[in-house]
């Protein structure tokens, strides 16, 4: 006759069993190999791309950050051009007004309702998936909550994993556009960064150990660049700008050849809270989109072609034509709330993966 087991080795069992989901729960959270699919019989697909917004816009004593303006501008441009979806760039949730810390703390802060629900809430908005990857402000806190909430509560906030890749088609030929989703903050933050020193317990947590875990993640970059090579137009969306002196962080550079090796069409970023934009050259055959004026103003990268005037905040409009192979952008100070829509301040246009490089 068994004995039946002993209540520290029940214990013990329980404890191996959290244990391993834990790691396996990580281990998804890290990057996915599903690929979000979506398909559109429109003959062009628009979408719009910004970051930097989380400050909590409807609160009177931060309005001066003007993220409900830019809300506005964005849900009456979706509206009128009937955008798909919202490409975010990150840094969705800041420490302001009331709020007293950084990112969110759970699935239900209510961060969610009063930052992001509350604030875009247009028919428009409120009713498309935001398409999303992490900022340093997110990691400060529990970015997990975020993968959280996307997979068990509101999946229009689309952030599976911390690395995914999306494949969307559209119109007549079946235009096909990759999307490969990382998060830069472990290639941007060294430990010499002070601003940095918040965010690396997480990293441990998350099972990163600095250099190993770059390695392992420019690798999975590269694996899915060449697995979306047949793709007429290659995204890649990350937080952090590789713009001039801003890609000497750390190792972001490393990541330029790699994008340039496999064609990529161009990169969207935010972190600097501009509208900012490089065009490719025959040194870096991407273009450069810094859309991280959300909500506040700062700075740009050096090095850029064309930056926004100080104190501007706004997003970036993109559509993309199946019958041309032309994608159009333009970028829409949102700034003066009195300016329904916004205005326009720099636009240009870029056609598909074989045929645009510079030579």
């Amino acid at each position: 006759m068994l004995r039946p087991a002993k209540p520290d080795l029940y214990l013990l069992i329980i404890l191996l069993t959290l244990v391993c989901l834990c790691v396996c729960d990580i281990s998804d959270w890290q990057s996915t190999s599903t690929v979000h699919k979506e398909a559109f019989t429109d003959e062009d697909l628009d979408f719009l791309v910004f970051g930097d917004w989380g400050m909590n816009g409807q609160d009177p004593a931060t309005h001066k950050f003007l993220q409900k303006a830019v809300a506005d501008a964005m849900e009456i441009c979706a509206d009128e051009h009937d955008s798909k979806f919202v490409v975010n760039v990150g840094d969705n949730f800041y420490k302001g007004g009331k709020y007293d810390y950084q990112g969110v703390q759970t699935v239900d802060d209510e961060k969610w309702n009063t930052i992001w629900l509350d604030v875009y809430n247009g028919a428009k908005l409120s009713s498309i998936n935001w398409y999303t990857v992490a900022g340093n402000h997110d990691w400060y806190n529990n970015v997990s909550a975020q993968i959280d909430y996307s997979l068990n509560k509101n999946n229009r906030f689309y952030l599976p994993a911390l690395f995914y890749v999306r494949r969307t088609s559209f119109g007549p030929k079946n235009s096909t556009v990759a999307w490969i989703h990382i998060d830069t903050n472990i290639f941007f933050y060294d430990e010499a960064t002070q601003k940095a020193k918040g965010m690396f317990g997480n990293f441990e947590i998350m099972g990163w150990d600095r250099d190993g875990a770059v390695e392992e993640k420019l690798k999975w970059i590269e694996d899915r660049l060449v697995e979306n090579q047949d793709a007429k137009w290659i995204f890649v969306i990350g937080h952090h700008p590789l713009i001039g002196d801003c890609a000497q962080r750390y190792r972001m550079k490393e990541l330029i050849p790699i994008l340039d090796r496999h064609r990529v069409t161009a990169y969207f970023a935010g972190h600097n809270h501009v509208l900012e934009f490089l065009a490719p050259t025959r040194w870096s055959r991407f273009a450069q989109f810094i859309s991280g004026a959300g909500s506040r103003t700062s700075k740009a990268c050096e090095g850029d072609d064309w930056v926004s005037a100080k104190g501007t905040v706004g997003f970036l409009h993109v559509r993309i034509s199946d019958k041309s192979g032309k994608m159009v952008y333009e970028f829409v100070d949102a700034t003066d709330p009195s300016i329904e829509g916004g205005t326009q301040v720099f636009n240009g246009s870029l056609t598909n993966r074989p045929y645009w490089y510079p030579k």
